[in-house]
């Protein structure tokens, strides 16, 4: 900031950067002044508007130059609006609705004909406002290169308006249709030597400041490389009145700082990586929470049939099964999973009667299955309706290696006792599928994979659960009810 001072106790205020949830200020800024003793500053907070001005008064007269510098740190999200409930007082209210001669001129004949142009066409505020942004950020246009618009006044005849009279007119509209406005100044972050300041505009609206931007386009919300340096205001670097000063230059330059020297050896190798599975390519993420998931459906088909008493063809089955559909189209994997079971029974029973040994056995009817699976797919590709490699994967190798063990329970033990453990094994893998259907639980699992020190102590409590299982507090119920004494 270059300047010249008229007489002592000239002022000039610059505002400083906003600090809010998404911008955060590295230390002090950095004031230089050549070491002018004639230039002394302060500190001062604006209301309502909660802007930061760094006030500069000099001594004497005379050309002067000052620097300021900030170190920004900004996180992920979207700045811009405050973003927070508030509520305006009365004065508050009157005054982001107040007529501005010089920059927001509401009671004006030609801002009252935009108004009586939008009349007809909205029922809602929020619709009024939507419109009143699209004529700002549509309508008028841009100056030619090298004009510029003049003022709000001028932009409404001309149609015709530069980035600040575009956000000043979209203010002045709002405020002359009942709705609070303020202009906002700062930067879009970008690594320049020459930066130009931004100018956008905040209306309140259900008690919240929500940004709009009508050169840009941006609508209730702002990117995350802007930064908000005043708020109620369209200069970043302002006069004081009536010691103002003149020959006012400014420039600003946005720079890159270099990353910390412990961020540069991130990517250096140590052992301790093996254990952070999200370092792992994406395209292995799923996989991973996959197999870490496997253990929390062991879990749960351990506390059915230990602590429950619910029976289950196989340990591992329901939680298979479970997994089956949780990364597979479910109902084309419904479809698989039926051509399977009906192949491999027809299957097992046309073979019965050849009496071969087991192994040779289950191949003719994985071969059976497959085949019968690979034509299915076709039909189904026929269709329009191919399904995933999931879905077809997972159910064939699943249910191929049950089909035997589920045969041979039906010889042994009857239709009704494999019924029970079919219908034991279909609530199962119900429940398995509920709780690894979660995606926070992969997420979590992938992020957290030593979880499973807690699943690991679950299973030992489980396995050393000697009481009874509540299906056979319920079957014997006739023995510990008194009425049957």
């Amino acid at each position: 900031m270059s300047f010249t001072a008229p007489t002592p106790g000239s002022e000039l205020r610059l505002a400083l950067p906003n600090v809010d949830d998404n911008i955060s200020l590295d230390g002090e800024p950095d004031f230089f002044d050549d070491g002018d003793p004639a230039i002394a500053s302060r500190m001062v907070k604006l209301t309502p508007s909660g802007t930061r001005e760094r006030v500069i008064t000099v001594k004497r007269e005379g050309d002067y130059r000052v620097m300021a510098e900030f170190d920004l740190r900004v996180r992920s999200g979207s700045p811009s609006a405050d973003g927070k409930p508030t509520h305006l007082s009365a004065n508050e209210r009157a005054r982001y609705l107040r007529h501005e001669p010089d920059s927001l001129p509401v009671n004006n004949r030609s801002v009252s004909r935009v108004l009586a142009e939008a009349e007809g066409k909205w029922t809602t505020q929020e619709e009024l406002l939507e419109w009143l942004f699209e004529y700002c950020a549509v309508q008028i246009k841009q100056p030619a290169p090298g004009s510029q618009s003049d003022g709000v006044l001028g932009v409404l005849d001309s149609m015709v308006a530069s980035p600040t009279d575009r956000a000043q007119t979209f203010a002045t509209l709002c405020r002359a249709a009942g709705m609070p406005a303020r202009l906002v100044a700062g930067f879009e972050l970008r690594n320049s030597e020459e930066v130009e300041q931004r100018v956008w505009v905040e209306v309140f609206r259900q008690n919240t400041w929500t940004p709009f931007d009508p050169e840009y386009g941006y609508s209730r919300v702002m990117p995350v490389d802007h930064v908000v340096t005043r708020r109620d205001g369209r200069r970043i670097v302002r006069t004081s009145l009536p010691n103002a000063v003149t020959n006012l230059k400014t420039r600003y330059a946005i720079v890159r700082r270099a990353p910390a020297a412990d961020a540069l050896r991130a990517d250096m190798k140590n052992p301790l990586q093996v254990f952070d599975l999200t370092r792992m390519p994406v395209e292995m993420h799923e996989v991973l929470k996959l197999l870490l998931l496997l253990p929390m459906g062991a879990l749960v088909t351990a506390l059915f049939r230990n602590v429950i008493g619910v029976p289950t063809f196989g340990t591992f089955a329901p939680a298979l099964f479970a997994a089956s559909f949780v990364y597979a189209d479910w109902i084309s994997g419904l479809v698989v999973l039926a051509v399977v079971l009906s192949a491999g029974f027809i299957g097992r029973t046309l073979i019965e009667r050849l009496r071969l040994l087991m192994v040779p056995r289950l191949s003719i009817i994985l071969t059976t299955i497959i085949l019968c699976v690979v034509f299915g797919v076709s039909a189904l590709d026929y269709l329009e309706l191919t399904p995933s490699a999931n879905a077809v994967l997972l159910p064939l190798v699943i249910v191929t290696t049950l089909i035997e063990r589920i045969y041979v329970t039906i010889e042994e033990d009857g239709v009704t006792n494999a019924g029970k453990l079919a219908l034991g094994t279909v609530v199962v893998a119900t429940c398995c599928f509920l709780l690894l259907g979660w995606e926070a639980v992969g997420r979590t699992l992938l992020v957290y994979p030593e979880i499973h020190l807690l699943t690991i102590a679950a299973f030992i409590a489980i396995g050393r659960y000697t009481g009874y299982r509540l299906v056979e507090l319920w079957r014997f119920r006739d023995l510990v009810d008194p009425s049957t004494n």
